[in-house]
This record gives structure tokens, sequence and C-alpha cells, in this order.
């Protein structure tokens, strides 16, 4: 039997592709990229970012078994983002694939 519930990003086709190629990268090239989610997503809500991981602080990951919950740096930034508008969302996927080359130019977009 095939598992037909999707996690939210799963959802919007390049978003889940890009959080696909995220999971595959070392975790040294993860907590980079989650910096600069976090930044970016300071930037497009005009907040702190000290704000923004405190509001995300209220989730613990060892309460769910999903990918991005083992690294804490990835965690914050997935969750960071969860609740944007569409087009913040693709902006950052848009900008952060860019860097993601940048950094592990071996990766396949």
């Amino acid at each position: 039997m095939i598992n037909s519930k999707k996690r939210w990003y799963e959802k919007d086709e390049h978003l889940g592709a890009f959080f696909a190629l995220i999971e595959e990268l070392p975790d040294d090239i993860q907590c980079e990229i989650a910096v600069d989610i976090l930044m970016k997503t300071s930037e497009l809500l005009d907040r702190k970012y000290e704000n923004i991981i405190a509001d995300v602080a209220d989730y613990n990951p060892k309460d769910y078994n999903r990918w991005y919950d083992k690294n804490p740096n990835i965690h914050v930034a997935i969750e960071s983002i969860k609740d944007l508008e569409e087009d913040k969302r693709d902006e950052i996927v848009k900008e952060l694939s860019d860097l993601i080359l940048k950094y592990y130019p071996e990766a396949q977009i």
C-alpha cells in the first residue's frame, strides 16, 4: 500500500524537489543552507531571525520523526518557511537553489 499522505512541502512540486535535494546534502552543507533559509525568511518577513527561531522553538523536533528533525538547524529553517505565502517560498527556493550549487556543485537541481 502506498502512503498517499503528502507532507506540506510535497504538495508543491518545486518545494518538494528542493527539500529532497537538501535531504541528500551532507550535514555541514545542510547547516549552511539552513542559515541561508533563515536569513532569507527574516528578510522576507521583515522580522529578526531571533524572533523566528523563538517561534519555531515551540516545536520540539524530538516529538517528530521527519528527516529534517534530526538536524536542529535544518529543522528551524524548514519550520520557519512552513507558513510563508507561496510566492515568498518560491523566492526562497529560487535563490537558495543557486546557493546550493555554490556550496555543493555536484548537486543536481
